[in-house]
Parts: C-alpha cells; structure tokens; sequence
C-alpha cells in the first residue's frame, strides 16, 4: 500500500522555520504536487519567504493533498480555502505539472481557464523554471506570468496586491512594470526572460522538515544558471551562470537547520566550494549538493562531503557513448566517471547512482552498448544504481527542432541496457512514453494548457494524455 500522506496538523508539527502572520492582504502560493515535493522546492521557499517580508502581507502555502474533499484545497498555515485569497500563486517546475494545476485550480472552485474565470475573484500569478520553457505553456491559466528570475517581481506584485483593488484589475495595474511581468490578456508575446544582478543572490530557503524530499535540509542557492552550456539543457542556454559569496551563503543558515542543502544547476564549479563545505560540516551539519560533476569532483571534496553526511555519490553521463557526450557538449569521460567510481570505493561509500539519458540524435545500438560496458566497470568498482531517461528536445536549445526518438526505439534501447548490465547494476528507466508526453507539451505553446486541462478531466493518466495531446497538440 502506498504511504498515507501526513495531514495539514501533521506537517506543521513537524516543520520548522514556518512563517505565521498575519497581513492586510494574503496570497495563497501553491505547488502543483505532494507536500513532500513542493517543500524541496527552494523557488517555492523564496517567494514565501520574500513575500511574508512585506509589512502589509501575509502568504500561506498549498499543496496536492488527496485527503481533501469537500470545500477543495485549503492553505496550511491558517486554513483558508483560496477563496478567501487576495491572489492566489504558484510556481511550476515542469511539464508534467500542468494538469495537476488545473486541478487545483478545479478543486479549488477557480476555473482553471483566465476567460472563464470571475474578474472579481483573485487573481491567479504562475511563475517558476517552466517559463524559461515557454510562459505560454502557463498563459490560458494565468492573469499574470513571472518570465524568467523572479526576485525583482516579486515587490511589485506584493504592492500591487495590497494597493488595489482585489480582482484581475489588480494584476493588470503591473501592466508594463517590468521585471518578466507578462499580462497575457493585453499582451500576446511574453517579455524577454527577466535575468536579476548577481545582488540578489543566494535564493535562501525558509522551511526544513523530516516530511520533505531533501529531509531536514535548509537550502540555499549557491550558483544559478551553468557554464558548460550542454546542448540538451534549457537552463544552460537561458540563465547566466552567476555563484553566490561564501560569506552571505553562511550568514544565511539559521542557527537550528540540522543540514544545508547547496543547491544550483552547476555547483561543482562554485571556485570556493570546498571551503565553503568544509566551514558548514564544521558546524556539525549535514550538507547536501544538488548536482555534482564528475569531472569537478576531487578526493577532498568528497572527504568533506563523507564528513557531513554523503553516502552515496550521484553523477551525471547525459550521453550513452563519448562521441554523443562531446556532441551535445556534455565533455565528461569515461575516465571521469570510473575516477569517480573509484573515489567512492575509497571514501566507503555505499554506492553510487548515474544518470543518464538514451534517444540523443545519431545514437545506434552500439552507443548504448558502450555505455553499458562503461556501467559495468563502475559496478565492478562501487555498488551502481543507472537512472535513465529519453532525451525530450525543449524549446530554445540547439536541439529543439530534433525530433524525438520514437517510443518503441527507446524501449528497445532501454531492454538492451538492462540485459547487458544483468544483476551488475540496478536500472532504473523512467518511461519513455511519459517523454514523449512531455515533449509535445513543451512545443505546444498555449495550447499545451487546453491539453492538460482535458487530460485532467479525463482522469490524469497516460491515456488521457495520449487523447488530449491528439487533439490540442498535433
């Protein structure tokens, strides 16, 4: 049987760092899944924290909580169903989490779509990383849209919530503001995606608790954006690589956080970052990296990381053979990954886990063959966990216009890893006909919207989806 989620009493019980106030106005910030997976959202956990800041606001958070039923979702810090909300916000990581917003939008009696919702009611704001996507995948849903880095829109929208009138006119007065606001319903293209100084770095959590994902971890963002500008990556293509001090990252851990969770697309390349462990594992915490790459990771590094708490060492290939590796600019050898297989072995790891993805354009059996000698040298090194998934082509990357690999050849690729790796390694592939999903709604632009509302109604599962994508999307 599955787990049953911990009720509203439950989490805050539990959690730490909740901020309780009370506001002349309150927003109401939802994540479109399970408590667990939005309180390790460090988005999520900025905008909390920022808007709570504002002397005339409160914000109070939602998440996907299957215990509710009658009167839809309500906020976890005081109760209040969304109605009671001035505005009501939330951040979306991903493709996959479009119908689940629909669906609260549904439970929470707000029509899911802008034109069909009451102008006097709050106000709905979508922000988060699927706008560097494409905000238009958000657009139906949304009377306002954060493009791109949020910290620069977030006072602007908190004065105009507490500065106008409650309803969609109140959005509309950002109108041309600035700061990656986009009002679809005056506006047809969004803006250029908002990029802050390097000033309003780090991104500083609020929240840890055993109840979520990254367990007991206070997270602090200590890079943003990525150098090596991999071909397959939105985040490398659109978000300038920026690193936080050290010094302000230190300030901003709270005297009781048990661990800190250092987080970033490409935090191995912080030019200071083994210091920086090397001062909180002193404090007796635990720290946890987001992302490490192999090719960045030296015998003292991971020392100070055994020392605060690592146990099992997480890579990335993101290419099955070196020629795909160095075609989508990856640039990490074999050499880096079976060094690194051989630094677990000796720091006493309990394993390792290598993610990596099959279906890159020009891939052939023997790449994946390749890779699979590559697993098993690991394996023969550490205990190996291989996470694999379809390479899904996005938007705005020099690989946008590729097609993706039909779902029957990334099955066959995926079977042909799993038998030559046999009982050496543990595969874990994600589905590719899930990917496929995911890749038509990241080039469907608007309409991608209408597709997770009907996929929503028809029950949320594969086969709604493959129904909506035929009609709205192909």
């Amino acid at each position: 049987m599955p787990p049953v989620p911990p009720t509203p009493g439950d989490i805050l019980d539990r959690e730490s760092g909740t901020i309780r106030r009370q506001g002349d106005r309150m927003i109401a910030l939802g994540y479109p899944d399970a408590y667990r997976a939005g309180a390790s959202s460090l988005g999520l956990q900025t905008v909390y924290r920022q808007w709570n800041r504002h002397p005339r606001l409160s914000c109070e958070r939602f998440f996907v909580d299957p215990s509710v039923r009658r009167g839809g979702p309500r906020t976890l810090e005081g109760h209040r169903p969304l109605r009671d909300a001035d505005a009501v916000a939330f951040s979306v990581s991903c493709e996959a989490e479009l119908a689940p917003l629909a669906g609260l939008m549904e439970a929470a009696g707000l029509a899911p779509l802008r034109e069909e919702r009451n102008a006097n009611g709050p106000p709905v704001i979508i922000g988060g990383p699927l706008t560097l996507v494409d905000p238009a995948l958000v657009a139906p849903f949304a009377d306002a849209v954060v493009c791109g880095e949020g910290e620069d829109a977030l006072p602007l929208i908190a004065d105009a919530v507490v500065g106008g009138p409650r309803g969609r006119s109140m959005v509309e007065a950002l109108h041309g503001t600035g700061a990656g606001i986009w009002i679809p319903s005056l506006d047809m293209d969004p803006p250029t995606l908002h990029r802050v100084s390097a000033g309003r770095l780090p991104a500083v959590g609020a929240t840890w608790s055993p109840l979520s994902e990254l367990s007991n971890l206070f997270l602090i963002e200590i890079a943003r954006g990525c150098p090596h500008r991999c071909a397959f990556c939105v985040l490398a293509q659109k978000v300038r690589y920026r690193t936080a001090a050290v010094e302000d990252i230190l300030a901003a851990i709270p005297d009781g956080a048990p661990g800190v969770g250092l987080v970033g697309a490409a935090v191995t390349d912080h030019p200071r970052l083994e210091e920086l462990v090397h001062r909180i594992v002193s404090t007796g915490r635990r720290v946890s990296l987001s992302s490490m790459r192999a090719d960045r990771i030296t015998p003292e590094l991971l020392a100070e990381l055994v020392k605060g708490g690592l146990r099992t060492l997480t890579v990335a290939a993101d290419g099955s053979s070196a020629r795909l590796r160095r075609q989508v600019k990856k640039n990490i050898e074999a050499t880096d990954l079976l060094r690194c297989a051989s630094l677990a072995k000796d720091a006493g790891l309990r394993g390792m886990k290598l993610y990596s993805m099959v279906g890159l354009p020009g891939e052939t059996d023997g790449d994946v063959e390749e890779f699979a000698a590559l697993a098993a040298e690991m394996a023969a090194l550490v205990p190996l966990t291989v996470a694999v998934q379809a390479f899904v082509p996005k938007p705005g990357t020099p690989l946008a216009d590729e097609p993706m690999a039909p779902v029957r050849e990334l099955k066959s690729r995926l079977d042909l890893l799993a038998r030559r790796l046999g009982r050496r390694a543990v595969v874990q592939p994600s589905s590719p006909r899930w990917s496929w999903i995911d890749w038509k709604i990241a080039h469907g632009g608007r309409r991608s919207a209408l597709a997770a509302l009907a996929a929503h109604r028809a029950g949320g599962d594969y086969h709604a989806w493959k129904t909506a994508v035929k009609e709205f999307l192909e």
